[in-house]
C-alpha cells in the first residue's frame, strides 16, 4: 500500500514524508533500521547508500545499513540480510532504494508499506526487504539487455532526494529527543 507518492521538489514533501515515517514508528512501537540499497558506483543506484550516510552522518545513534563506506548492494544483500536478522531483532526495517518508473515519474519519492524487491530494474532475484520502503524513482525503465542507464541520468535528483530522505528521518530523531 502506497502512503505517500511526492516529488521531491514539491514545497510539502518533506513534511509529509517525516509525518509519514513518524506515525509508522509511533504505531509500531518498535525502534527503527534503516536498510539503503545500492551501488556506489552507478550514479542512479547510488540513492540508498546515499542516504544512509546522510543519515548516518547526522543521527550517529540512528542504526542504519548499506552506506557509501559499506553499500548493501546485489553481490552481497543474500549473504547479509540473515545477519541483519540476527543482530536487528524486532527493529521496523526500512528499506531504501533507487528505483525506475515513467519519465513523468523521475524525481517522485514513495514510501509504502511493505518490502522493496532489489534489483528488479535487472531482473535479478533478490529476496525482499524491509517492512515498509522508500523507492526515490530516478530513471525511466529500459531495456533489460542496456545497463548504461544506471549512468545515464541526473545526479541532482539522487543527492536531493536523498537529503531529503536523511533531513526528514533527522527532524523525527530531534523532535523525540526533545519529548
Amino acid at each position: 500500500m502506497v502512503i505517500l507518492s511526492k516529488h521531491y521538489d514539491d514545497s510539502n514533501t518533506a513534511v509529509l514524508l517525516r509525518d509519514a515515517l513518524e506515525n509508522i514508528l509511533v504505531e509500531n512501537n518498535r525502534e527503527a533500521l534503516f536498510v539503503c540499497i545500492g551501488s556506489d558506483r552507478h550514479i542512479l543506484d547510488c540513492f540508498g547508500p546515499l542516504a544512509g550516510s546522510m543519515i548516518a552522518e547526522k543521527i550517529p545513534a540512528c542504526v542504519v545499513l548499506g552506506t557509501l563506506d559499506k553499500p548493501l548492494h546485489a553481490g552481497n544483500l543474500k549473504r547479509e540480510l540473515p545477519l541483519i536478522e540476527k543482530d536487528f531483532p524486532g527493529r521496523i526495517k526500512i528499506a531504501v532504494d533507487a528505483a525506475t518508473g515513467k519519465e513523468e515519474d523521475i524525481g517522485v519519492l514513495r514510501l509504502k508499506e511493505g518490502p522493496l524487491l532489489p534489483g528488479k530494474a535487472l531482473s535479478k532475484r533478490l529476496p525482499p526487504v524491509g517492512d515498509y520502503s522508500i523507492t526515490g524513482i530516478l530513471g525511466k525503465r529500459f531495456d533489460k539487455r542496456n545497463k548504461d542507464y544506471l549512468n545515464a541520468g541526473s545526479f541532482r535528483n539522487v543527492y536531493h532526494m536523498a537529503s531529503l530522505v536523511s533531513e526528514a528521518v533527522y527532524e523525527i530523531y530531534n523532535r523525540s529527543r526533545d519529548n
